[in-house]
């Protein structure tokens, strides 16, 4: 798989990545921010949108542990970690572990193990960094390190 599909209007992010930036679209008319790619605003429903590049700092919403993964991609990295960040900018985006943190401490049947790969594990209100990453032929994903920023 050498790229993933994607809809028309997320040109603009995905090209982004390949250039090392994270973007996000902006509303002309209400000047709200959304999360990857709409036709229409969804606030305010204006076709009236721009592409801004996001600083790349925010704040952990939600973290996952992923044991199992169904795409063929995905298996050669479990097991990993997704999050759920809200953005600085006001928008939310998902981003996985960098497969390339050392997996040293990590065992299967120790489901807190994921967390031994940085110095104490990732909580929701934490501030990260996220940066585009490509690996092999694979499209761009956003990823993070595992330890958080200090405040």
């Amino acid at each position: 798989m050498s790229s993933i599909a994607r809809r028309g209007c997320a040109t603009p992010f995905v090209e982004g990545l390949a250039v090392g930036l994270i973007r996000y679209q902006c509303c002309l008319s209400c000047e709200r921010p959304q999360n990857l790619a709409k036709y229409r605003c969804v606030n305010c429903g204006s076709k009236s949108l721009i592409w801004a590049d996001s600083a790349g700092v925010g704040n952990v919403q939600a973290v996952t542990a992923i044991r199992r993964a169904s795409d063929p991609v995905f298996q050669a990295l479990v097991p990993y970690v997704i999050v759920l960040v809200r953005m600085r900018e006001a928008f939310s985006l998902m981003a996985i572990q960098d497969p390339s943190e050392s997996q040293e401490g990590f065992s299967p049947d120790d489901p807190d193990s994921v967390k031994e790969r940085s110095c104490r594990p990732l909580q929701i209100g934490d501030l990260v960094r996220l940066y585009p990453k490509r690996w092999g032929e694979q499209q761009g994903l956003v990823a993070f390190r595992s330890n958080p920023l200090a405040v």
